[in-house]
């Protein structure tokens, strides 16, 4: 199986889960990124592709894919999400298989304001949310305002009831959402579900310190706990179609959990559910090979305890 991981950049650790994955099948994995600094690519044959946003990107992806026999195409990064979602049906033309959710998954998890009305309607707790033009009488005190479509935690700012009824939103705040704050500690949950929808398996871990929203430390929780919870919000995923490995951002409060985000990729963190148990990359060759997956619902390490570190390269020159 050979597998392209786009957008790699500085993610080495999920790299060398890939690759161990591939090469145990007779494998490789390729890698793409438009920095040719990024350190991914001193450890892999480079696939160079556009930017995924430029015009050029999909036919070169196709082309690349059919080239160099590509049976899975990983991306790591959201703007890549959408572009993949609409491309998975050509890439499965020429025998590749983009690790991606539905179109209208992905659409919804991109969306904040798409996102709190999929989930609300499906009776799945998420912070109460509003636009800034249809706010309510009853509002918390407590509030934040975010970007719709942002990510990796950037443009969140706390806003004050006076401000938002007066529309005073921050100027770098571009189509925002305002939502209730909800304190508790703060849950990443790396999921997997199968082709067909059906989770087989999740690993809950306690944030401890991120970085630019990466977990940089984390230690996994018990699954008994959530277990209720979480296999009916993942129950959820699947039937809005969720599809493969994604992940789960949720406040456990006093109340109970509250979902906030669902990312359909793997995370940052992700190398932390891999060694409790979580071997997504190796079910995911498996899976493609034609590996009928069972159920691991539950079946990982409780209390490993993940921190990381920057480690250096140095090279007399770049890939291009």
């Amino acid at each position: 199986m050979n597998v392209l991981l786009t957008s790699a950049g500085r993610r080495v650790s999920l790299l060398r889960l890939f690759q161990l994955a591939a090469e145990a099948s007779g494998g490789r994995v390729f890698v793409s990124d438009i920095d040719p600094g990024a350190p991914t690519l001193q450890f892999a044959p480079i696939l160079r592709l556009p930017p995924v946003t430029a015009d050029g990107y999909g036919p070169a992806l196709l082309a690349a894919a059919s080239e160099h026999r590509i049976d899975l195409v990983v991306p790591t990064i959201d703007p890549e999400l959408p572009v993949l979602a609409l491309l998975a049906d050509d890439l499965a033309a020429v025998g590749t298989r983009a690790v991606i959710s539905t179109p209208d998954f992905v659409a919804t998890c991109s969306d904040k304001w798409l996102f709190h009305a999929a989930f609300a309607a499906e009776g799945v707790r998420t912070p109460r949310s509003w636009l800034p033009a249809e706010l309510p009488d009853d509002l918390p005190r407590r509030l934040f305002v975010k970007p719709r479509r942002g990510s990796a935690s950037k443009g969140i700012s706390a806003l004050t009831v006076e401000d938002a009824r007066a529309g005073n939103l921050p100027p770098n705040a571009e189509d925002p959402i305002i939502q209730e704050f909800v304190g508790g500690t703060e849950l990443t949950i790396d999921a997997f579900l199968s082709r067909d929808g059906r989770p087989l398996h999740a690993v809950p871990r306690e944030r401890r310190y991120t970085i630019g929203g990466e977990s940089v430390q984390g230690v996994t929780v018990a699954y008994e706990p959530l277990r209720g919870w979480l296999e009916s919000v993942l129950a959820t995923c699947g039937r809005l179609g969720a599809r493969g490995p994604i992940t789960l951002q949720a406040f456990l409060t006093p109340d109970g959990p509250v979902l906030f985000e669902v990312n359909p990729r793997l995370g940052g963190g992700f190398p932390l559910a891999d060694a409790a148990g979580g071997h997504y990359p190796a079910w995911l060759v498996d899976e493609a090979s034609g590996v009928d997956l069972p159920s691991r619902l539950g079946d990982y390490q409780v209390g490993l305890y993940m921190t990381r570190y920057h480690s250096e390269l140095f090279v007399t020159e770049l890939p291009w």
